[in-house]
This record gives C-alpha cells, structure tokens and sequence, in this order.
C-alpha cells in the first residue's frame, strides 16, 4: 500500500523510540494498532455495503429482465397463436368466387389433336469411308507401316 520497505520501517522504530522514549513506545505501538485495525474493519464494512448495494440492484435489474422476457415470451405465443388460427381458418373455410380450373393432363385429347406435327429425324450422311468400303465388298485395306 505505501510501498515501505523494511529498512524505513527500522528507521521509523528508532526514531519513535527517540522521541517517544522507552517507557511510551509499547503504549504508542498498542493504540497504533488498534486504530489500525479499526480503519481496516470500517474499510471492510464499507466494502460489504457497498457490495451488497450493487448486488441489490443487479437482482433489480435481473428481476426487471426476467419480467420483461416472460411478456416478450407471452406476446410471441399469443402472436403464434392468433396466425396458427388465422391459417387454419383459411384452410378449412370453402373457396370463394370462381372455382379453380383443373390441370390439363398430359395425354389429354385435346392436346393429341393440337400436336399433328411429325417429327423429323435428322440423317447423318455417309461418310466417304464407308462409301468406299461398299464400293470394295466391306473389305479394309491394310495398313501402310
């Protein structure tokens, strides 16, 4: 706390006993000691009060949020709940207006009568190589190494 070392401290017991006298030192010393200790125990319970002022006052505010997620909490059910319902109202309730028109099926006649068009094939023409291998009876000729 006061960074002394243990040499001043000598140096602060020989000077008391200087001035104080040998008689007086140990009295001086004793009272030293108890003012000592009752800074320390006044420090002390300033400290706990102070610790337990700030500990109320988190329990507050932890008590206040735990109020406010349990309305948050509420607010989200009832919201949750009021679209659950709305949706399954919308469900079951019969259609309005003009009822929807079925998909057309594939296969269906009246697209068979649409689609007269044929198909073309693209051919391929033959190759000079195959014309020639008609030409010799399908035989190949061999190979030049």
């Amino acid at each position: 706390m006061f960074d002394i070392g243990m040499g001043e401290l000598a140096l602060i017991g020989l000077l008391a006993l200087f001035v104080l006298g040998p008689k007086r030192l140990p009295e001086v010393a004793r009272m030293a000691g108890l003012w000592v200790g009752r800074m320390r125990r006044f420090i002390a319970s300033v400290k706990e009060d102070f610790d337990q002022e700030l500990q109320t006052e988190e329990l507050a505010d932890l008590r206040n949020l735990q109020d406010e997620i349990s309305e948050t909490r509420q607010l989200i059910q009832r919201s949750s709940s009021e679209a659950l319902d709305r949706l399954q109202r919308e469900v079951d309730a019969p259609p309005q207006g003009k009822p929807a028109e079925k998909p057309r099926r594939r296969n269906s006649p009246s697209r068979a009568r649409t689609s007269k068009r044929k198909k073309t094939v693209a051919r391929a023409k033959p190759s000079k190589k195959t014309t020639a291998r008609k030409k010799d009876g399908g035989a190949r000729k061999p190979r030049r190494r």
